[in-house]
């Protein structure tokens, strides 16, 4: 039997990442990036409190983001309230040049890294309910009842993007989270109203894409509450979702919301199932870089790679496959999908060959133009496409003998291993090893392996930068994370 004293243990560790500091020293790097990436902090353990920490991959070096003590110090004089340096309670940190902000003590603070002054920030974070924060930092979105709701950051103004929400046909929610529904207090685990709405931003901050939830004549279900802690009559949640052999599913229909005036751009194709999580929580629908279009991917018997033009709702097919068994984007329902959508061309995920490969077909036509990778080991996930040098970076699963789980670092030319490149036999073997740089297509580029160890690699990548975070560990070793380049050189070591 679960006690009351379980579930109060059970909270405890719930809400251990939130709090300032743990027993485990230097145990992960969660990046924060400024300067448009070129640059990071990140807050670490200490055993007693965080510490803050700057990197410039560029120039190598790691050091602390601010003297802590100082900054403790200003921070108290302005609050007037004491500020333990070695457990300082900032979050939101935000180095800018010459200067911190950050958020502590229930405000907001801007403070001077040349004389230590510290004063209340004009910065307006985003609120509660959460909200989702565009591109360039001026607008959010958040959802209010069943509908949508933005906010100026600069003026507070306040207005709604949708008005036609209801209890079973509402805006950005998903199975997970349903609004209007008890379930929805599930959030209330992590401290969190709601979780914050399904909407993906267009990158130049002008639209968002979401979806309506179409939840009607779906089965409701009423499981069991747990009996209230002061005693009384258990609640009754409520949520709806199907079962094997229901009629009706939950679907989400796609919807493009301008953010000046709500106009809303409804994608002219049949709406998306919903069993489960959002399309856009999944990431099986994003905007191209350049807002011009959004992709998407939809799956019955066929999984198809679609386009949607956010100014018409027009929808057109890119490419499809079908198989004898489920055709899948990735390796588990909570992986985003291997997919992405490069100029001219996409790179898509495939196991025809019984393995997990990369295969490049044409943006405009659909056609296949070719299998990008090979071997008795499967892709995990795109990191970086270089069309200039026609590469393309990833992680793959299956090149360690030990344990095929682990992943490893690799290239590949995105032309795929040929022979006749003029810079050797341009092939790679696709078992333990690859050629190097110097072989496998014109652009010079083949297989290879970025990282020469046998310990699984996480990966996590700066847009558009030069390096990325490589943090390796095994089940029975503590992991170690460094600043790498794209040719697998070590450029900072931040476990240390």
């Amino acid at each position: 039997m679960i006690t009351a004293q379980d579930h109060r243990a059970a909270d405890q560790l719930l809400q251990c990442p939130a709090r300032p500091a743990g027993p485990v020293v230097d145990d992960e790097v969660g990046p924060q990036w400024i300067d448009g990436g070129a640059r990071f902090w990140f807050a670490v353990g200490n055993g007693s409190g965080r510490r803050f920490v700057l990197v410039d991959p560029a120039a190598g070096t790691r050091e602390p983001a601010f003297d802590h003590a100082r900054l403790a110090a200003a921070l108290a004089t302005a609050s007037g309230q004491p500020v333990d340096p070695e457990a300082l309670p900032l979050t939101d940190v935000r180095p800018t040049g010459g200067a911190v902000e950050f958020a502590a003590l229930g405000g907001y603070w801007r403070c001077r890294l040349d004389d230590y002054s510290c004063e209340p920030a004009g910065f307006t974070p985003p609120g509660d309910p959460p909200e989702v924060l565009s591109p360039d930092g001026k607008v959010t979105v958040t959802r209010r009842g069943h509908d949508l709701w933005a906010r100026s950051l600069s003026d507070g103004r306040q207005w709604a993007l949708t008005t036609d929400g209801t209890p079973d046909h509402p805006y950005g929610t998903d199975p997970a989270d349903p609004a209007g529904t008890a379930d929805a207090s599930r959030p209330h685990g992590i401290g969190l109203p709601h979780l914050p709405p399904a909407v993906v931003w267009s990158p130049d901050s002008t639209r968002v894409l979401t979806h309506r939830t179409d939840e009607r004549g779906v089965r409701q279900n009423r499981p069991a509450g747990a009996r209230p802690a002061d005693g009384g009559v258990a609640a009754v949640p409520s949520q709806r979702y199907a079962r094997a052999g229901d009629g009706t599913v939950a679907q989400a229909e796609l919807v493009v919301l301008c953010v000046d005036n709500g106009t809303a751009v409804r994608a002219q194709a049949g709406p998306l199932l919903l069993p489960q999580m959002s399309p856009i929580a999944t990431k099986w629908a994003w905007w191209a870089e350049d807002s011009s279009a959004v992709y998407y991917l939809a799956r019955s018997r066929t999984l198809s790679l679609r386009r949607l033009d956010p100014a018409t709702g027009e929808v057109t097919t890119v490419l499809s496959e079908v198989g004898d068994t489920p055709v899948e984007p990735d390796h588990g329902p909570y992986e985003p999908p291997i997919v992405q959508v490069l100029t001219d061309e996409v790179l898509w995920y495939s196991e025809r060959d019984g393995r997990g490969h990369l295969y490049r077909y044409d943006l405009h036509t659909g056609a296949l133009l070719g299998q990008v990778t090979s071997g008795p080991w499967s892709v995990r996930q795109i990191l970086r496409v270089d069309e200039a040098r026609r590469v393309v970076y990833f992680t793959a699963s299956g090149r360690v003998e030990e344990d095929p789980g682990r992943r490893t670092v690799c290239r590949a030319a995105l032309d795929g291993p040929r022979f006749g490149s003029g810079s050797g036999f341009g092939f790679s073997f696709g078992f333990g090893f690859g050629l190097g740089s110097g072989f496998g297509s014109s652009s010079g580029f083949g297989f290879a392996e970025l990282t020469d160890d046998e310990l699984d690699h996480a990966v996590t990548v700066a847009d558009g930068q030069e390096y990325f975070l490589d943090s390796a560990s095994t089940v029975d070793t503590p992991p170690v994370t460094r600043v790498r380049d794209w040719t697998g050189r070590v450029l900072v070591e931040l476990s240390a």
